[in-house]
């Protein structure tokens, strides 16, 4: 299980995905999964060129398939076809080492009473997915970017249902002195959710930067013991004349590593606007790192 090999391992994870097919021509509002059907050799060249970088996880172009974002570009029926083709471009990447994540994202409408999304109507949501993804023999399942506690429990619940195992990942926004969900879930509270289940690993992921999520990682090993697994953004975007822009760079990552690594952190990878850049920097920094604690001066040149 990834939870054991965490222990005694730290692995790099994968970088962004959506926005480096916008890099590649995908247009704005377009969903990323639909190119796992029409663009295949794009998805391809990105999974790729973060194995080449050093990436021991990787996650499939799936965090929007679902029935319910889907459905809003008229391809809901073709959920099972776009979620088993972006399996079999991810198998094409990795090498025999390689870790395949089946990336699953919240489902973009709001649970009751904010919403009107039925709990019961959410699971048999994310089960249509989690049973595709299990059925073609993937077993180990990403839930990222999640905003609310419930909504990740129900993904959780349906994963647990075929035997997988889990990496939960939340996002944090800054409000007031704190960070929190957007349903106002403190890091505290949710690791202390996640306290009674040594299954699964805690993360968090998008959101903000490097240095802000590192501020979610002290608040959750306050509350956990981990292993956590991180994905910040290459920072918080901006427009520049026109262009979206993150401002973080792969040093910036190589630099702020470490600090993860001491909080636990065992899975490390990017999300929005990092590329292999930062997934070579994280895996120079995690090589380093462990050079360092197996040697008797432990000091980093």
């Amino acid at each position: 299980m990834l939870c054991d090999l965490l222990k005694e391992r730290v692995l790099v994870f994968d970088g962004a995905m959506g926005t480096r097919l916008q890099q590649l021509g995908l247009p704005p509002g377009h969903p990323p999964e639909e190119w796992n059907l029409s663009h295949p050799e794009e998805v391809l060249l990105v999974h790729r060129s973060y194995v080449d970088s050093g990436s021991d996880v990787i996650q499939t172009n799936t965090f929007g398939g679902n029935r319910f974002r889907l459905g809003r570009h008229g391809l809901a029926e073709r959920l099972g076809e776009i979620l088993e083709s972006a399996v079999a471009i991810a198998w094409q990447a990795c090498h025999s080492g390689t870790l395949l994540a089946a990336s699953i994202g919240p489902l973009g409408e709001f649970l009751e009473p904010f919403g009107d999304l039925k709990e019961e109507d959410a699971l048999e949501a994310f089960r249509e997915v989690v049973r595709v993804f299990a059925g073609i023999g993937v077993r180990l399942f990403h839930l990222e970017t999640f905003s609310s506690l419930r909504e990740a429990l129900l993904a959780l619940e349906a994963v647990e249902e075929v035997g997988g195992e889990a990496i939960v990942s939340f996002t944090f926004e800054p409000r007031g002195e704190g960070m929190v969900t957007l349903m106002g879930e403190t890091p505290a509270r949710v690791a202390q959710a996640f306290r009674e289940k040594p299954h699964v690993i805690l993360g968090a992921n998008c959101g903000t930067g490097i240095r802000e999520v590192l501020r979610i990682f002290e608040a959750y090993a306050r509350e956990h013991p981990g292993p956590f697994s991180a994905k910040p953004n290459a920072g918080v975007p901006r427009v520049d004349q026109g262009t979206v822009v993150y401002n973080e760079t792969p040093e910036d990552f190589f630099t702020l590593a470490p600090r993860f690594f001491e909080l636990n952190v065992r899975l490390i990878g990017g999300c929005c606007g990092t590329h292999e850049g930062h997934i070579a920097a994280l895996r120079r920094a995690r090589d380093l790192w462990l050079a360092e604690k197996s040697s008797p001066h432990g000091k980093r040149e």
